[in-house]
C-alpha cells in the first residue's frame, strides 16, 4: 500500500481560537521537554511581535525552499529534540514536517499566513535548492497539534490570503476531475473526499470577497474565520479522506511546470495554481467554468494569465516548457486523461485569449 491510500482526516489536535498563539508554550510545555522551532526570517519577526517564545527554546531561521540539503542540516543541528514547533508559511512548515520525520518525533504547526494547507497535511513538497520542484513525500505522522489564531492571521500580506483561496479552490476542480476519469469503483471515503470538496468551494466562493475586505480593513469578521479555517484545515481533509483521489491533479501539474520559469518565482504557490485550475478546465474545454472563474479572479486579485504571473517575453517558450513538464507520466496531469503536450500548450493558449478579451 503507497502513503497516498491511507486515509487520515487531520490534525491530531486541532485549535483555531482567537489569541491561540499567547498559549503556546503552555500547550507544548506539559507534553514536550525539549521543543526546537524551525521557522523564517519574516515569520518569526512578525510571530515575535504578536508574542514571545521561551527563551530556552532552539530556534532555527530557514531561509530558501523545502529541499533535501535545508531538511538534514536542520535535522542535524535540532538533533535532541522532542517536537518541531513549525511557525511560518507553506515552505518553513514543509520543512518542520520532513525535519520531524528525520528526527522520528511529532511535530506542531503554527501557521503565519493563510496561504496552504500545510499546516494539515502530513506531507511536504519537496523542490532543489533553486526552487525547482522535485517530488512529494508522505511522512509518517500528522501534526500533533495544529494552531490556527485569527486574530494573528488578520495582518497578513493580502498576497497570503489571495494565494489561499486560488490553492484552496483547486481542491474541487482538481478532486472532482480525478474521481469523474476514475475508471474503478471507489471507496466510500473518496466519496465523502468529493463531498468535502464542495463544502470547501461553496464557502470559498461565498466568503472569500468579504474575507479579503476584512483584512484590508483589519476588522475581523466570521467570513474571515471561516476563510481562513477553510484554507488551513479543511482543504486538507479533502486530500486526508480521498488520498490520490482528493490531492493533486491539472492544476498542481501546472504550478511544478512553472516552477521551472525563474520569472514565476517571485509568485506564491497558491496563485500558480489558481493559474492551474484556468489551464486543466481549458483542457477539458470546460470553458463556462473558466468564465466564471475569470470574474472571481478579476474581484480576487488573481492571475489570470502568464503576463500576470510574471512571464512577460518568450511566452511560447514558456507554455512548452510548462506543458512539457505537466504531460510527464509522472505528473498529475495524467490523473484526469491522457494530455500531450500540445494539448496542454493549446489549453494555455486559449487561456492567453479568453483572459485578453
Amino acid at each position: 500500500m503507497q502513503p497516498e491510500d491511507i486515509v487520515r482526516s487531520g490534525p491530531n489536535q486541532f485549535i483555531s481560537q482567537k489569541g491561540i498563539y499567547h498559549e503556546l508554550d503552555s500547550l507544548i510545555s506539559s507534553s514536550f521537554q525539549a521543543p526546537a522551532v524551525v521557522t523564517g526570517h519574516h515569520s518569526y519577526d512578525a510571530f515575535s511581535a504578536y508574542t514571545k517564545l521561551p527563551s530556552h527554546w532552539p530556534v532555527v531561521q530557514h531561509k530558501g525552499y523545502s529541499s533535501p540539503n535545508a531538511i538534514s542540516h536542520i535535522a542535524e543541528e535540532l538533533k535532541g529534540a522532542d517536537v518541531i514547533i513549525g511557525i511560518g508559511g507553506g515552505t518553513i512548515l514543509d520543512t518542520a514536517k520532513s525535519v520531524a520525520d528525520a528526527l522520528e518525533i511529532e511535530v506542531i504547526m503554527v501557521p503565519t499566513i493563510p496561504g496552504t494547507c500545510a499546516a494539515s497535511t502530513p506531507l511536504s513538497v519537496i523542490y532543489d535548492d533553486k526552487g525547482n520542484f522535485m517530488r512529494v513525500d508522505y511522512h509518517k505522522r500528522s501534526s500533533y497539534l495544529t494552531l490556527i489564531d485569527h486574530t494573528f492571521l488578520l495582518s497578513s500580506p493580502l498576497s497570503y490570503l489571495q494565494s489561499g483561496i486560488g490553492d484552496t479552490l483547486a481542491k474541487w476542480y482538481e478532486a472532482e476531475a480525478i474521481i469523474r476519469n476514475a475508471k474503478d469503483s471507489l471507496p466510500l471515503m473518496v466519496h465523502a473526499a468529493l463531498k468535502q470538496a464542495v463544502y470547501v468551494r461553496d464557502i470559498l466562493l461565498s466568503h472569500s470577497k468579504e474575507a479579503v475586505h476584512s483584512l484590508q480593513t483589519g476588522q475581523l469578521s466570521q467570513a474571515f474565520a471561516d476563510v481562513t479555517d477553510t484554507i488551513i484545515t479543511l482543504a486538507g481533509t479533502v486530500g486526508g479522506y480521498g488520498g490520490r483521489y482528493g490531492r493533486m491533479a491539472g492544476a498542481h501539474a501546472i504550478h511544478n511546470g512553472l516552477t521551472f520559469i525563474e520569472e514565476t518565482h517571485h509568485v506564491l504557490h497558491g496563485q500558480k495554481v489558481a493559474y492551474g485550475i484556468l489551464v486543466q478546465l481549458a483542457a477539458e474545454s470546460r470553458m463556462s467554468e473558466v468564465e466564471e472563474l475569470l470574474e472571481l479572479y478579476e474581484t480576487l486579485g488573481l492571475p489570470r494569465n502568464m503576463r500576470e504571473l510574471g512571464i512577460t517575453t518568450q511566452l511560447d517558450e514558456a507554455a512548452k516548457t510548462v506543458a512539457s513538464h505537466a504531460a510527464r507520466a509522472d505528473e498529475t496531469f495524467c490523473l484526469i486523461g491522457d494530455y500531450s503536450i500540445e494539448q496542454i500548450v493549446d489549453a494555455i493558449q486559449v487561456i492567453e485569449n479568453v483572459s485578453a478579451s
